[in-house]
């Protein structure tokens, strides 16, 4: 008995002591959210001793023991005015992502560093981790280095993603955020997901899949790549994904145990603010409004009308506000309430007890933030998932969302006044925001367990689900359904044809 219990103990601290590992993140495309999402893990695994290389667009400017920089993979900071893509629908929004993903893959893959990383062979990783949105190719890092891959996904996952991993993206309730709809969803809106979700359950198949084998054939060629299996085989193989999203921000949705979420990693307890915010924060008898549209949305690119509009209603607000945005033109009159400046420490801002709103774009982050800190929020989506993260946000009662294209000083003014007005808005802000924080694991902490559970197996193909050897019409039952038809046709067909037999007998014996 004692020797049974000395070996059980001996197994339990086995399982969870690890070796150091060799970690490979093989995150290339030049979009700064995606990486900085994820970028608390990657630090975090290096201060447990792994040796994390990260292949990114934005290496870091301070030197961290067990981490390596591979990149950048930009020769100079491209810059694109965010009205382009702000009048996007459903449709164009896939083909939007279809071609992106192309074209910014084609981009890191020929440059100079990127080459020479690919050629070379004096590397060995134990752990592949790669992101998702618009980079397929990159699971073949996990066939160069003969590792298991995890995937790391920068938002809820969504069809093209699901159905490598053969988890339910049913059109009827799971919806994209292309659709810009909720899960309470309308005829129409059921609709516009199923024409979304066949997109990218079958129609990129032809139109970007071809395409990102075409980058992969081109770029990624190594010792040994003639050999690699299809891409399909690889993308169905992945050991594990960690998802950049909560039930708490998102949306409730069924899946397997490989797909765990983790959103909220980059949220750290608040650090002291400069003297001169501390300052203007702790003096707003009032209260502080903060507005940010993130980093992709520059307040000057927006056309006059609208800039002015913000202006012109936070100007006349008794309290403070704090605006991320450094106006180009010197002949902008702002009022004395209102503060500007190029960036700001916005996760410690909305910690500060007298933040009362938080104007945002919706961006995932910046609802992961407000959540956390329970504050209430007006949001103007622009484009990719905004709207669908603002629609939820209204749904659940901490907000309200103001369309930017129908916008008026009216509309957006309201919209404040009434979440600053109503304290309901505030308190469903606390229900989600304990909601969010009452969990076993914090997310970071729970992403370290699992890429750590993958390294001490070698992977984890055993929490996969046996579907992935079914092709779609043996999954829906297609097969099945046809078969069952046919029988039942040939049943229906028989009886009538004894009973036809039948009559015919007894209409002539009569």
């Amino acid at each position: 008995m004692l020797s049974s219990v000395v070996f059980c103990s001996v197994l339990c601290i086995t399982a969870t002591v690890i070796k150091a590992a060799n970690i490979l993140v093989f995150m290339p495309l030049p979009i700064k959210s995606h990486v900085r999402g994820f970028q608390p893990l990657f630090e975090e695994l290096s201060n447990r001793g792994h040796n994390v290389t990260v292949v990114s667009s934005f290496p870091l400017d301070r030197v961290i023991a067990n981490y390596t920089d591979i990149g950048p993979f930009i020769d100079k900071t491209r810059e694109r005015n965010v009205m382009d893509l702000v009048r996007m629908n459903f449709v164009t929004s896939v083909q939007l992502k279809w071609r992106i993903g192309i074209q910014l893959s084609e981009m890191v893959m020929s440059h100079r560093n990127m080459k020479q990383f690919v050629q070379s062979n004096s590397n060995s990783f134990d752990l592949v981790m790669v992101e998702t949105f618009g980079q397929e190719y990159a699971v073949v890092m996990g066939h160069k280095f003969k590792a298991p891959v995890i995937n790391l996904a920068p938002a809820m996952i969504w069809t093209s993603i699901s159905k490598w991993l053969h988890v339910p993206s049913t059109f009827s309730y799971i919806p994209d955020a292309c659709t810009q709809s909720t899960s309470d969803m309308g005829f129409i809106e059921r609709l516009k997901n199923t024409i979304t979700g066949f997109m990218q359950s079958y129609v990129e198949n032809y139109l970007y899949l071809p395409k990102t084998k075409e980058v992969m054939n081109t770029y990624l060629k190594y010792k040994g790549w003639e050999s690699r299996p299809p891409l399909e085989h690889m993308l169905n193989n992945v050991s594990l994904t960690l998802v950049n999203s909560h039930n708490a921000i998102g949306i409730p949705r069924p899946y397997l145990p490989g797909i765990i979420e983790v959103g909220g990693m980059h949220i750290k307890d608040p650090k002291p603010l400069p003297k001169n915010l501390q300052t203007f924060l702790d003096a707003a008898d009032q209260g502080v409004i903060f507005f940010s549209f993130g980093t992709l949305v520059n307040l000057n690119d927006l056309p006059k009308e609208k800039l002015n509009i913000f202006i012109n209603v936070l100007g006349r607000l008794k309290q403070k506000v704090i605006i991320k945005w450094t106006p180009e033109d010197s002949n902008v009159k702002l009022s004395q309430n209102i503060m500007t400046g190029s960036w700001f420490p916005q996760r410690d801002i909305l910690a500060h007890p007298n933040v009362i709103l938080f104007i945002t774009h919706g961006g995932l982050h910046s609802l992961e933030e407000t959540v956390c800190n329970a504050k209430p929020i007006v949001g103007v989506p622009f484009f990719a998932e905004q709207n669908f993260n603002m629609k939820i946000v209204e749904e659940k009662g901490y907000g309200k969302l103001v369309n930017f294209f129908e916008i008026t000083e009216e509309s957006f003014g309201n919209a404040v006044d009434e979440v600053l007005s109503d304290v309901t808005f505030k308190k469903k802000a606390m229900i989600q925001s304990l909601v969010y924080k009452d969990q076993s694991m914090k997310p970071l902490d729970r992403a370290v367990y699992w890429v750590e559970y993958v390294i001490r197996y070698g992977g984890a193909g055993h929490l996969k689900s046996d579907s992935i050897g079914l092709n779609d019409f043996q999954y829906f039952l297609f097969d099945i359904s046809l078969i069952l038809l046919l029988s039942f046709g040939l049943i229906a067909w028989l009886c009538n044809f004894v009973i036809a037999k039948v009559m015919s007998k007894h209409l002539k014996t009569n």
